[in-house]
């Protein structure tokens, strides 16, 4: 009998641990799309100086996500994702206009990211 107390215990830990690790990367994503726009808005009101403000700060917010490597389930998408953030940062860096395609590029990563985040019966089988 404990031991069927001590696996469903287990199991209840494993799950909100899941749980917790898709509700942490989902909010941390919407923070990451979040400055992403404000990036593309300070860019479009000719104020490169704060553009550039914010993609340091999407720089160092990404960085913060991938040391908690154990959330990523693909590292390879993450990478992808870590290129696009620096792509805006040099287009940032520069006030090029290839800013909104790399924002553009780095939203539909992270929209992607999220998803296959999201546990649902055809990714588990």
């Amino acid at each position: 009998m404990n031991r069927l107390i001590l696996s469903i215990v287990l199991l209840a830990a494993m799950a909100a641990g899941c749980f917790y690790s898709v509700y942490l990367t989902t909010q941390r994503t919407n923070e990451l799309s979040g400055l992403i726009d404000q990036v593309e808005q300070a860019h479009s009101d000719g104020d490169d100086k704060s553009a550039l403000e914010y993609a340091e700060q999407l720089h160092s917010s990404w960085d913060s996500i991938l040391h908690y490597s154990i959330l990523v389930n693909d590292l390879g998408h993450a990478m992808e994702i870590t290129s696009c953030i620096a792509e805006i940062a040099s287009f940032a860096e520069e006030g090029d206009d290839e800013l909104y395609a790399a924002c553009d590029r780095a939203q539909a990563q992270l929209e992607l990211f999220r998803e296959m985040q999201t546990p649902t019966l055809w990714k588990i089988l």
